[in-house]
């Protein structure tokens, strides 16, 4: 698959992961937030925005968990196994 080639990746192409991840995460973020504030809520204001920061930055972990698996598993475990 890698026949000791570099990868290349082009400037818009770091700029559609880049695009995808920041709407990704701040949907994912927005997500936590409604289940938050109308499920979970403790003493917290509807318009808080310490539990708004909170999920926004959850949100930023969890998408970034997901792009960190998917480079793992897919570009960085398969040039070093083989």
């Amino acid at each position: 698959m890698f026949d000791g080639e570099p990868l290349v990746f082009s400037p818009f192409m770091i700029f559609v992961l880049g695009l995808s991840f920041l709407v990704i995460s701040y949907f994912l973020g927005m997500l936590l937030h409604s289940s938050f504030m109308y499920e979970d809520k403790n003493n917290m204001k509807k318009n808080s925005k310490r539990a708004w920061t909170l999920c926004m930055s959850a949100g930023v972990g969890i998408t970034f968990w997901m792009f960190f698996y998917g480079y793992y598993t897919n570009i960085y475990l398969p040039a070093n196994l083989g």
